[in-house]
Parts: C-alpha cells; sequence; structure tokens
C-alpha cells in the first residue's frame, strides 16, 4: 500500500560522487549508495530504480558504464 511506505528513493546525477537518496516522510535526507569521488563512476550518472515484488532487492544502475547493480536486504524487511 503506496501510503504505508515511509520513503522517497531518488537517483542525483553527475559530479563526482552520483548516487542513491532516500527522503523520509519528515523531510531527513540519506544516502543509502555514492559513488567514490574521483573513482570509477564519478561524473556518471545513476538512473532506473526497482524493486524486487517482494521488496527485499534494490536496483539501480550507472548510465555511462552500463553497469546494473543489485543491494539486497538480507536482514528480513523489505525496502519501504
Amino acid at each position: 500500500d503506496l501510503d504505508k511506505r515511509k520513503y522517497i528513493y531518488f537517483t542525483e546525477d553527475g559530479g563526482n560522487a552520483p548516487g542513491v537518496h532516500v527522503r523520509d516522510r519528515e523531510g531527513n535526507y540519506y544516502t543509502m549508495v555514492r559513488g567514490v569521488p574521483g573513482g570509477r563512476y564519478s561524473g556518471d550518472e545513476t538512473v532506473g530504480i526497482a524493486f524486487s515484488p517482494d521488496r527485499r532487492k534494490f536496483y539501480f544502475g550507472f548510465q555511462d558504464a552500463g553497469v546494473l547493480m543489485e543491494v539486497t536486504r538480507n536482514d528480513g524487511h523489505a525496502f519501504n
């Protein structure tokens, strides 16, 4: 149910450290995944947020590198 979700996930493109970020209902901002400044994905763009049907896997990509990443929760909880 969309009304029960606690967070909004979004990407930030460009710059030295592209990443995936999260904002909660109170407006707090968190970084979930971030490229290392000067590293392999520096200056790239994060794209394509998606979740598995059980919401225990989270997917995103680095556009220029053509790389898809999977983040898996092993604690029994879902991304919400």
